[in-house]
């Protein structure tokens, strides 16, 4: 059994109870656990597995592949002010997003948890603002090696990646500077 700390990032059906959960963990980067039953009506992980979700987590590692067991949860933060507002939880959604497109599975830098922790603390905290998903676009390129002053961090990311979540520009444009 492995314990650890993550952030939930995705959340994926799986069959008619369960769910695949994606966590950003401090010492095993991005870990993927399936959880059984964690919708059926009265299930011990009701109510403490949602996007977001800061947990202490421990999880069986898999034999084969990278879908690993999820045993037990503790809820840490919620973060329920994500869900305050539309702009707030799609700033969450795009920065999760981005931290998934751009880090590998199995990638264990506390740094990635740090970042996206620290990020979606801060958007749960303060209006949401372009700033802080221009920031977040630096930090990452900075973690990544890919930072200069003389490429903007997006193109960055970009250029190494090739591909990164869409949407990108219409929630730059619903967002005050």
């Amino acid at each position: 059994m492995e314990k650890d700390t993550g952030t939930i990032l995705r959340q994926q059906a799986l069959g008619e109870h369960g769910l695949i959960i994606t966590w950003c963990t401090v010492n095993h980067g991005i870990v993927r656990t399936a959880a059984r039953l964690a919708r059926k009506p009265g299930s011990e992980l009701s109510g403490q597995v949602d996007l977001f979700h800061e947990c202490e987590l421990l999880f069986k590692t898999a034999t084969q592949g990278d879908l690993h067991t999820l045993s037990s949860v503790n809820l840490i933060t919620p973060r329920l002010a994500l869900r305050g507002s539309l702009n707030k939880l799609r700033l969450a959604s795009y920065l999760s997003r981005l931290l998934l497109a751009t880090v590998e599975a199995g990638a264990a830098d506390p740094a990635w948890h740090k970042l996206i922790s620290g990020a979606l603390d801060y958007v749960a905290t303060t209006i949401p603002r372009r700033a802080i998903l221009l920031h977040f676009e630096k930090r990452l390129a900075e973690l990544h090696g890919l930072y200069s002053p003389a490429e903007s961090p997006h193109s960055a990311l970009l250029r190494h990646f090739q591909h990164l979540p869409a949407g990108r520009n219409e929630l730059l444009d619903s967002l005050p500077a």
